[in-house]
């Protein structure tokens, strides 16, 4: 890709404005020195941006008076949480101070910081260590740490919001600066497509930031670069592209998408919570089904993923979809049993009234609330239904590349998921 095809992909450039006068805003709060120390970006939650400065979390809320809009940005919530210790789980181990609240309306308590600091991080989809370890990490990172013996690497608040990874590299013999731009590139893992960090000096787009470089110094800064990315970083355990990446998204946010592409097939959330299916499931992947803790699954903070055909997660370790990631939530003794209960009820939206083909297919195959779920697998996910033939054919007959399921599946024993 050439340096101007690059340059003219700018991204969401009001998101940087509006990220860039918000800093701006908590730097004049709370006269921070940011010639010194970053100011790093860590999460958008429940419409509030949550920042980190030396020890402490800075979590603000803003709100847009008129146009024009970036102009008129004022901070209308502000708290801080000073870290006592590395990770934090009691009130004990932080300091937790309310700022600024010109609403009165308390949604911010320390006990939803804590319940957030062990959370897996999205700022990346390669780094899922959770928020306290990498907040341990970015409180001692400094610009001379991906150094080697000729050139620095690093990230800079330069307000580019090209949604291309971009780095600057310092040539310390010459002492020119010069920003390397790394378009993403993706390979096919037997039917998944997987981000690779990048393999040739083809993979690297260099801006000389007008030093008139020669072609030669270019690929020299190129070839250590790719050397230099592609080894193991010895906190995260992952290439140290991954981890610049990682650095370059809190101190130099763009606007990135966390896309759940799912379709809600119950709410019941004063039993076990809201049941989901998958839009698109990786290739081969077993059917599932997963529930959450909220129907806004931007607020989700936990997600049980369970197997249709056996009694078993799908997902143990975290909830994983990309850059979305959520803590795993294992169920307990009693949801699960009101879990079971409700499966082996009768189906409401099966004796609805409504007319069309849907509901024609309802009343041939749903009499259960397990049998609800698989009719909404089938049809959402495993594209049953779509044809010409509509219902009239059983799921299972012309199976695609998702397994549909058939009606008569038992549900399985899920009391042994304990």
């Amino acid at each position: 890709m050439k340096l101007k095809t690059i340059k003219s992909k700018t991204g969401n450039v009001e998101y940087n404005e509006m990220i860039s006068r918000t800093i701006e805003l908590i730097k004049s709060e709370f006269e921070l020195n940011l010639r010194f120390y970053h100011l790093f970006f860590l999460c958008w939650k429940n419409n509030s941006m949550w920042f980190l400065y030396l020890n402490t979390v800075i979590v603000v809320s803003i709100e847009l008076k008129s146009k024009p809009v970036l102009e008129t940005i004022e901070l209308d919530e502000i708290y801080t949480i000073k870290l006592l210790k590395k990770y934090p789980r009691t009130k004990e181990d932080i300091e937790f101070k309310t700022v600024l609240n010109r609403s009165g309306v308390h949604w911010f308590k320390p006990e939803i910081f804590l319940d957030w600091i062990d959370e897996p991080s999205q700022i990346t989809e390669n780094i899922d260590n959770p928020y306290y370890e990498i907040i341990s990490y970015l409180k001692e990172y400094n610009k001379n740490i991906f150094s080697t013996g000729r050139y620095l690497f690093y990230p800079k608040a330069d307000g580019d919001s090209n949604f291309i990874l971009n780095l600057y590299a310092f040539d310390k013999k010459n002492k020119t600066e010069m920003k390397l731009y790394v378009p993403d590139k993706c390979v096919d893992t037997g039917g998944k497509w997987e981000f690779i960090p990048p393999e040739s000096v083809y993979d690297v787009v260099i801006d000389d930031l007008g030093n008139n470089l020669s072609d030669y110094q270019k690929l020299q800064c190129k070839k250590v670069f790719l050397e230099f990315a592609n080894q193991e970083n010895e906190y995260f355990k992952v290439k140290n592209y991954w981890v610049l990446e990682l650095l370059k998204l809190t101190i130099q946010p763009v606007d990135i998408l966390h896309e759940w592409s799912y379709h809600r097939c119950f709410s019941k959330p004063n039993l076990f919570g809201y049941i989901w299916v998958f839009d698109f499931p990786e290739k081969d992947e077993k059917p599932s089904f997963f529930i959450t803790d909220s129907p806004y699954l931007g607020e989700t903070t936990k997600v049980a993923t369970i197997n249709f055909k056996s009694p078993t997660y799908a997902m143990k370790k975290i909830f994983k979809r990309g850059n979305v990631k959520r803590k795993s939530w294992k169920l307990n003794k009693q949801e699960i049993k009101e879990l079971m209960e409700f499966f082996n009820k009768p189906s409401e939206r099966a004796e609805d009234y409504g007319s069309g083909q849907f509901y024609d297919g309802y009343k041939k195959y749903v009499k259960t609330n397990w049998q609800q779920l698989i009719f909404e697998y089938n049809h959402n996910t495993a594209a049953w239904g779509w044809g010409e033939k509509g219902f009239d054919e059983l799921p299972c007959s012309e199976p695609s590349d998702i397994e549909q399921l058939p009606f008569e599946l038992p549900t399985p024993d899920y009391t042994e998921l304990l």
